[in-house]
């Protein structure tokens, strides 16, 4: 994962189109399994699951369902260019709020008990129906940006994944306090009470995501810029 984080930061621009394509692809798979997990289709991957909720014919609509939507998804993506990072600015907005939602909740939580109790647990601060809006206007917002600043954007989503990667790779050696990214999404939909504490390295962890992806995305667009300024103002980069 580290490896992979570190290549992303040599794309050309002859691989940028390929990129995006198989952003698109990965994006469009995970967010439909992402989907039938919260309708608990994929209940068979899940060891929490009583037996009775496992159906290996849900798992399979669900997984066949992932594939369509990738499919159409890459033929959408071929008609209409602008429609990848659209469609990517959506999934990076939602997955931002989610972890500011988590960021918020989180610090509120440093300030109750460790057990649920009359005086200790009190209601997170950001709330499933508060933290739903968020993440509907961190997707929007996405989209915008994604749409209006295409080649900027691409630029940000790959210096982001590689910074992301090449952090998120290191906690696969030694994890001094990252979370699982499906805990982290089940926290912000549902209400805590304030118990979700995110422990402090995960700060440390984030801070040093986004200095790597500040001086990344510096390095490459300046880059970019050198090579060839002009196409920033093309519409179909």
């Amino acid at each position: 994962m580290i490896f992979a984080g570190v290549t992303l930061q040599y794309f050309g621009r002859s691989a940028q189109r390929m990129f995006m394509r198989l952003i698109v692809s990965i994006v469009t798979f995970v967010v439909t399994l992402v989907v039938f997990f919260k309708l608990n289709w994929l209940a068979l991957f899940d060891p929490t699951e009583p037996d009775q909720n496992k159906s290996v014919f849900l798992t399979f609509l669900a997984v066949l369902a992932a594939i369509i939507a990738t499919v159409i998804v890459n033929w959408v993506f071929k008609k209409f260019l602008r429609f990848a990072p659209t469609f990517i600015g959506a999934a990076a907005g939602f997955w931002f709020s989610i972890y500011f939602i988590a960021a918020i909740n989180g610090v509120g939580g440093m300030f109750t008990s460790n057990l649920p109790s009359t005086a200790g647990a009190s209601k997170d601060v950001i709330g499933p129906v508060w933290g739903g809006v968020i993440e509907g206007m961190g997707s929007l917002l996405g989209m915008l940006i994604g749409y209006n600043y295409s080649m900027v954007f691409i630029l940000l989503i790959q210096t982001f994944m590689s910074s992301y990667l090449i952090v998120r790779g290191s906690t696969l050696i030694i994890n001094l306090g990252f979370p699982n990214e499906i805990v982290l999404m089940q926290s912000v939909s549902n209400e805590t009470n304030g118990l979700v504490k995110l422990p402090t390295m995960f700060y440390v962890y984030s801070v040093t995501i986004l200095g790597l992806w500040g001086g990344s995305f510096y390095h490459q667009i300046n880059k970019e810029w050198d090579v060839d300024p002009a196409k920033y103002y093309d519409d179909d980069y």
